[in-house]
């Protein structure tokens, strides 16, 4: 019974917290696979948009516009995509900084310099005015910025 009762508890910790897998279209720049940028991109939006409190429907638009224009994906995969963001940068852990460099890899490795570059205007539109002010926004994106373009 207690067997029983640990498959159970761990089909349902995967069903909640699983990242989707994305389908690979012509227009977007991802992988389809298991360490896809665009979940990653997703993920870095939300950790930037969200640390200064929860998510507001207007930066929920916003990010779902941007994955839709800058990254190529149809609305209902963008929503998909945000999902396995949310999902992704909940299981992350330290200050903002830290929780971008962790998203890096997928991104490092297989998006060009143009897409590099989309992901950091990405971040500095999702984060607003808190990418000019000195703080923990503004220096995350910084270090990812010079992490991703000059590492």
């Amino acid at each position: 019974m207690f067997f029983l009762a640990m498959v159970l508890a761990l089909f349902a910790y995967q069903l909640v917290n699983r990242v989707p897998h994305l389908p690979r279209s012509g227009r977007d720049w991802g992988s389809a696979g298991t360490n896809d940028p665009r979940i990653a991109v997703a993920a870095m939006m939300y950790a930037v948009a969200t640390e200064d409190g929860p998510l507001t429907s207007e930066t929920e638009g916003r990010i779902l516009g941007l994955l839709t224009s800058t990254v190529g994906l149809g609305p209902d995969l963008a929503r998909t995509c945000l999902t396995g963001g949310r999902r992704l940068a909940a299981r992350l852990r330290g200050d903002l900084n830290s929780r971008l460099h962790q998203l890096l890899a997928p991104i490092a490795r297989q998006c060009s310099i143009e897409e590099k570059e989309d992901v950091i205007a990405m971040l500095r539109d999702v984060a607003g005015p808190s990418a000019e002010r000195f703080g923990p926004v503004r220096e995350g994106i910084g270090r990812l910025s010079s992490t991703l373009l000059h590492g």
